[in-house]
């Protein structure tokens, strides 16, 4: 039996799936939206068929495997505080509060270019979506980091960390924007009489 004011383990286990469930939906809506602006640029038919696609996939997948998932997280996490108002003062829990927080405007601005892409307002390149794909990683690997070490992490290093990742990010979006590059060279090179 569990001691009165302590969390059930089925709804810790509930929550973690739902926060698996949403990441794992936002890295994959995510990636639809760089398909998506790519086959912007495709000749017609192809464009239409694989816009109207496009548009059905990403609305799947916010409306009913995302936004259902961060609906259970926030709800699991608010009756969990509710539960141990004590979690309040402790410094891990306000970081992840605080990254949970980023992680809502994150997911605001992710439905944000859902509906620009649908207007066909999108004003974003394929390679700015490519680079906004990697916030969720990110996100993910602070919130990882933050639940193993918790009281051990310093700001000062928790920071640094994130820092670190971020970079290393950029410089693989580089070089596979560079290589891509290099590949649209060689096929228009090819192309020529």
């Amino acid at each position: 039996m569990e001691p009165m004011g302590s969390i059930p383990t089925v709804l810790k286990a509930a929550q973690l799936m739902a926060l698996v469930t949403f990441f794992g939906g936002t890295l994959h809506v995510v990636r639809l939206f760089v398909a998506h602006r790519q086959a912007l640029a495709k000749w017609e038919p192809d464009r239409t068929i694989l816009t109207r696609q496009f548009e059905q996939l990403e609305r799947r997948a916010l409306y009913y495997l995302i936004w259902p998932s961060l609906v259970v997280v926030l709800l699991l996490g608010i009756w969990m505080m509710w539960q141990r108002p004590g979690l309040l003062k402790l410094p891990f829990m306000q970081v992840g509060i605080g990254l949970v927080a980023l992680l809502i405007g994150y997911h605001l601005m992710v439905h944000r270019l859902h509906i620009r892409l649908r207007k066909g307002t999108m004003k974003w390149s394929a390679l700015q979506l490519h680079l906004w794909a990697q916030g969720a990683p990110i996100l993910l690997f602070a919130l990882i980091v933050l639940a193993l070490v918790r009281d051990r992490l310093t700001w000062l290093w928790g920071a640094l960390g994130l820092l670190v990742v971020g970079a290393l990010v950029m410089v693989a979006i580089t070089s596979v924007r560079d290589r891509g590059n290099k590949d649209n060279d060689a096929e228009a090179g090819n192309e020529s009489p």
